[in-house]
């Protein structure tokens, strides 16, 4: 008679739930390519601050434990910076995985993708789309997507935990716990 334990190792039945955890290196060693990148790729500012947000970027990059990001703040405080170049650059260099965030005004209808991440820009900027008549909220999708693919999620908003639960369903927002939030504060780098 075949046991549950069986069934759990035949390859073509259900496969339980996996999210890819990273351990991208040590605190020092991504502390200074983080600042490396970011120096690189941000070159409209005069002079690199290190905010003390920054380590905790560093922190979840030592061991993502399986969990996605959201990086929180007001304006000019590097949020884009680092999703679109800095958080790409590290995880090509120590795992070959190529990050490509989508804008959340862009967003449209989720396709399937071999990608282990959803990756968005600006959280909370997206409109409704219409479809043949049908409203979509596009990053509700994606943020479903994620959760039912396994995929990790990584955003960025200028949205606060409190926007973030009046702006979203309270599924979509229970699904956004389940990443590290970050909370940027300080003033725009911005001239």
């Amino acid at each position: 008679m075949r046991t549950i334990e069986d069934t759990f190792k035949l390859e073509n039945f259900l496969q339980p739930k996996m999210y890819n955890r990273y351990r991208l290196g040590t605190k020092e060693e991504l502390k200074e390519m983080f600042i490396k990148a970011f120096k690189h790729y941000d070159q409209t500012v005069d002079e690199y601050v290190h905010l003390p947000a920054y380590d905790e970027i560093i922190d979840w990059m030592v061991d993502t434990k399986g969990r996605g990001l959201i990086l929180m703040g007001t304006c000019g405080l590097g949020k884009s910076t680092i999703l679109n170049y800095v958080l790409p650059a590290i995880f090509y260099v120590k795992v070959r995985k190529n990050l490509k965030s989508i804008s959340a005004k862009d967003l449209g209808v989720i396709e399937k993708s071999p990608s282990p991440f959803i990756i968005i820009d600006d959280l909370g900027t997206e409109s409704i789309k219409n479809d043949y008549g049908t409203k979509i909220d596009a990053a509700v999708d994606a943020i479903a997507y994620a959760e039912d693919s396994s995929k990790t999620l990584l955003i960025t908003t200028n949205l606060g935990k409190i926007g973030l639960e009046k702006r979203y369903d309270k599924r979509t927002y229970d699904r956004l716990k389940k990443c590290r939030s970050v909370v940027i504060l300080g003033e725009s780098f911005r001239n």
